[in-house]
């Protein structure tokens, strides 16, 4: 036995796995009790694929040896891949009972922490990893992917760059550098590092999905849309290539393209938009058309902004005879009715319930009719709110005898981690504003960012109700608010949705590669004829801008 054993792990050493398998498989049927038989078999099943085979192995090779870690550290792989992340830790932790010094099972604990979306536990276990084997390339990647979860981008860079030290030609290293480069606003470096990984693995359909992301984001759309082609052919069903290939062409300006593959966007892994409600009624097929359906519930997804921006459509299909319901945030439903988009707009919960007609998610309308800047069907004002709410701000606010100015200058921190990164500027960017005495300033910021306005250098610009205006959180209240401002200067937010679909002068502030529904160029917007768009001429510059505004502001109320 010991001889047919020791040829095994020969053939094994040599590649021949079939050959070794078929020596196993003999001893096992000659009723071997050694438990690495069973293990090296398994590690060969493994190799192919079959985990069920591999799974029942180890457990016979546990049966006989249970103390032998590399056993339980091999079934908890097994477990993980078959989706058992909970059965996987548990072997795991019995490995490193059995053997504290196995950085294999700290390793693949780490790696089943981080999927869990334990980070913290994960960075542990990678630490406790590299403190027993510090040349441990995937290692120190691994650790750099959990930092940059984190938020540790410069911690995050740090490892990857050690990995790349010890495995120069790492391509998921370098691709892993590049988004935190990217992440960290060094798009030359990041573009660097996909193109590396790249040239070490072309055909690598998550480098070219990255670099089309990194180009996007410096404006080179045509390149963009090649190196999401480029990934799409190697991986065909890849929703985040067509997502982002969607964004891509929608922000070019092709509507007809960019809207089709807009369809991916609830088939992503990470970051999926998800429908606000899943209604038990058929949902809309792109097959169907407008003339054989008769009742349609839109359903909201994304952020109030798209909703605020889109729900005008619910006109448009009801102008087609479509009996139209609306399931929307349960904070905007006292605009929605005001707006008269339904009088009894539904919640998420009660959309759940639906059984009768179809139901269609908000942001499918554009495509079911063919929007497009050529073709926006509806661009009067939409959004409405009440007579009675309005006199009582202009009570409240026409104390002030100068021009009112909202302003508005942060979104939500979370939505900018991925796609809006950079729409954002700090209230202190307004100071040239701030400066025109022939104005007053009124705040629409609500939550994060607000707390800027007890440290600005001129809050003492702001009107007098402004800690009644920050206490009004209700949306169809802040609506009536805007309408007695005389000009609303806003960064990309739902506040830009708002004040645009009510149709005040709005001021948009834009970043240099902003997102898709503003294009790339000009001053003005097909969604809102009351807008006017103040673009970036540099990245990250909003000093520029804010000068350009602050003249504007100058010549608009002289």
């Amino acid at each position: 036995m010991l001889l047919l054993c020791s040829a095994a792990v020969v053939l094994i050493n040599q590649e021949k796995f079939q050959e070794a398998e078929a020596i196993y498989r003999e001893l096992i049927s000659g009723g071997t009790r050694n438990h690495t038989v069973y293990g090296n078999l398994a590690a060969i099943c493994g190799m192919d694929g079959r985990f069920d085979e591999l799974i029942k192995l180890l457990r016979k090779a546990l049966e006989l040896k249970p103390n032998y870690p590399d056993g339980h550290n091999n079934l908890g792989l097994a477990l993980k891949e078959k989706g058992n992340l909970d059965a996987a830790i548990a072997y795991y932790n019995t490995a490193l009972q059995l053997k504290p010094n196995h950085p294999e099972a700290h390793y693949n604990l780490g790696i089943a922490l981080q999927e869990k979306g334990d980070l913290t536990a994960a960075i542990t276990s990678y630490n406790f990893t590299l403190q027993l084997k510090p040349n441990y390339p995937q290692a120190h990647n691994n650790l750099g992917t959990a930092l940059q979860e984190q938020g540790d981008l410069t911690g995050a860079i740090a490892s990857y760059k050690t990995a790349l030290q010890l495995k120069p030609n790492y391509p998921e290293a370098h691709s892993n550098l590049g988004l935190a480069l990217q992440e960290q606003g060094d798009l030359t470096g990041a573009i660097a590092s996909y193109k590396t990984a790249l040239q070490l693995n072309p055909n690598y359909p998550e480098a070219h999905n990255n670099l089309g992301i990194a180009l996007k984001e410096k404006g080179d759309l045509t390149a963009a849309i090649t190196s999401f082609n480029s990934a799409l052919q190697l991986k065909p069903n890849y929703p985040e290539a067509h997502w982002n290939s969607s964004l891509t062409m929608l922000l070019s300006g092709d509507y007809k393209n960019g809207l089709e593959k807009y369809e991916w966007r609830s088939k992503k892994e990470k970051d999926a938009t998800k429908p606000h409600a899943l209604p038990k009624c058929d949902q809309w097929s792109s097959k169907l058309t407008l003339k054989t359906t008769s009742q349609l519930l839109l359903v909201t997804e994304q952020g109030l902004g798209d909703t605020l921006q889109f729900m005008r459509y619910a006109n448009a299909l009801k102008s087609e005879g479509i009996s139209v319901a609306f399931c929307a945030q349960p904070k905007l439903h006292s605009l929605i009715q005001a707006s008269g988009i339904d009088p009894l707009p539904l919640t998420p919960k009660q959309a759940n319930e639906a059984t009768e007609g179809q139901w269609i998610l908000l942001l499918s309308v554009l495509k079911l009719l063919e929007v497009s800047p050529s073709n926006p069907i509806i661009t009067e004002p939409y959004i409405k709110t009440t007579e009675e709410l309005t006199a009582k701000w202009a009570a409240i606010l026409r104390a002030k005898e100068k021009p009112i100015i909202g302003i508005n200058w942060q979104g939500d921190p979370k939505t900018e981690i991925t796609g809006h990164r950079g729409r954002s500027l700090a209230l202190e960017s307004f100071a040239p504003i701030a400066g025109n005495r022939q104005i007053s300033l009124l705040s629409l910021q609500k939550g994060s960012g607000s707390e800027q306005l007890g440290t600005c250098s001129f809050k003492d610009r702001f009107v007098n109700c402004q800690d009644q205006i920050n206490a009004t959180w209700d949306f169809l209240e802040t609506a009536a608010i805007i309408s007695n401002c005389d000009l609303v200067i806003t960064s990309d937010t739902s506040v830009a949705h708002l004040a645009g679909g009510m149709g005040k002068a709005t001021w948009l502030l834009l970043h240099k590669v902003p997102d898709w529904r503003w294009g790339l160029e000009g001053d003005t917007t097909f969604w809102y004829p009351s807008m006017r768009l103040f673009r970036q001429k540099e990245r990250r510059n909003w000093d520029e801008v804010m000068g350009r505004v602050a003249e504007a502001l100058k010549k608009k109320f002289a």
